[in-house]
C-alpha cells in the first residue's frame, strides 16, 4: 500500500476523506494534500458526500427507547477492576518518625472515607431517581400533560397512577441567582404542598426529575419564584400550573 502512495497517490483522496487509511499512510497523504489543490478539492466532494449518505441513512429512535436504555443503565452494574497482588513491604524502614506518618496517613483515609460514603448516597439517589423516571415514561398508561405559561417556556408532567410517581421536566426557564423555582402539588382543595426545588441549568432546563405525590386528592402540579432554598408555602403567585390527572 505504501509503495502504491508513493507512485500514485491521488488515488486515496476517497479512502481519506472516510478515515480508512492507516496512520503512517494518513501522515503521508496528507503531505501531499498541502502540495495538491486538486486532492484538496476531492477530498472536500468525497466528505460531504458521505455526509450526505449519513443524514440520508440516519433514523428517528422508535418511541420508549431513551426509557428502556435508561432502566438497563440503572440495572447493570459496572464489573469492578482485578485485584492486585501488592508486593510484600520492606519492613526495615520503620522509625519513630513512621508512626506518626501513619497516623497522619489514617486521619486522612478516614476523612476521605466520610466524603467517599456521602458520594455514594449521592450516587445511589441518582440511580434510584433515574429507574423512577424510567419507570414512569415507559407505562403505557401514564397520562402526559404539557403547558406553555409563557413565550419559550414548556413544560411537561407524566404521572403514572401504578408508580404513583410524577415526572417533571422543561426548557426556557430563565435561570435564577438569588431565587429558586419550586415545584408544588396541588390538591382538591385547593392546598398545596412542597415537592421540592427545580434544578434548572444554564440553559434554562430542568430534567427530568421525579415526585411522589401524597395522597389522591393531588390534582396538580404548580411552580412558583421563591427564596433561594424554597419555602414551606408559595410566597408568589404561580408561573404555572396543571392538571396531573384527567
Amino acid at each position: 500500500m505504501s509503495r502504491r502512495l508513493r507512485q500514485d497517490p491521488h488515488t486515496l483522496s476517497g479512502a481519506y476523506a472516510l478515515n480508512a487509511l492507516p496512520p503512517e499512510e494518513t501522515v503521508r497523504f496528507e503531505d501531499h494534500l498541502a502540495r495538491c489543490d486538486s486532492c484538496v478539492q476531492e477530498v472536500r466532494g468525497f466528505a460531504e458526500t458521505a455526509a450526505r449518505l449519513g443524514t440520508t441513512a440516519a433514523a428517528v429512535p422508535p418511541p420508549g427507547l431513551r426509557a428502556r436504555v435508561l432502566s438497563e443503565v440503572s440495572r447493570t452494574r459496572q464489573l469492578a477492576p482485578p485485584p492486585v497482588r501488592l508486593a510484600e513491604p520492606d519492613r526495615r524502614w520503620w522509625t519513630r518518625g513512621s508512626t506518626w506518618a501513619i497516623a497522619a496517613c489514617l486521619a486522612v483515609a478516614v476523612a476521605l472515607g466520610a466524603v467517599s460514603w456521602d458520594q455514594a448516597r449521592h450516587i445511589e439517589t441518582l440511580q434510584e431517581n433515574e429507574r423512577m423516571v424510567a419507570a414512569v415514561l415507559s407505562d403505557p398508561a401514564a397520562e402526559y400533560t404539557t403547558a406553555e405559561p409563557m413565550e419559550g417556556v414548556f413544560v411537561a408532567a407524566v404521572y403514572s397512577e401504578a408508580h404513583g410517581s410524577l415526572v417533571f421536566s422543561g426548557h426556557g426557564l430563565e435561570p435564577l441567582r438569588d431565587e429558586d423555582y419550586q415545584l408544588w402539588f396541588t390538591r382538591v382543595d385547593g392546598t398545596v404542598y412542597s415537592a421540592g426545588v427545580l434544578p434548572v441549568d444554564e440553559q434554562g432546563v430542568v430534567a427530568p426529575i421525579p415526585a411522589a405525590p401524597e395522597g389522591a386528592d393531588t390534582q396538580g402540579v404548580a411552580v412558583t419564584v421563591e427564596p433561594l432554598g424554597g419555602s414551606e408555602q408559595p410566597t408568589s403567585e404561580p408561573i404555572m400550573a396543571m392538571p396531573i390527572q384527567g
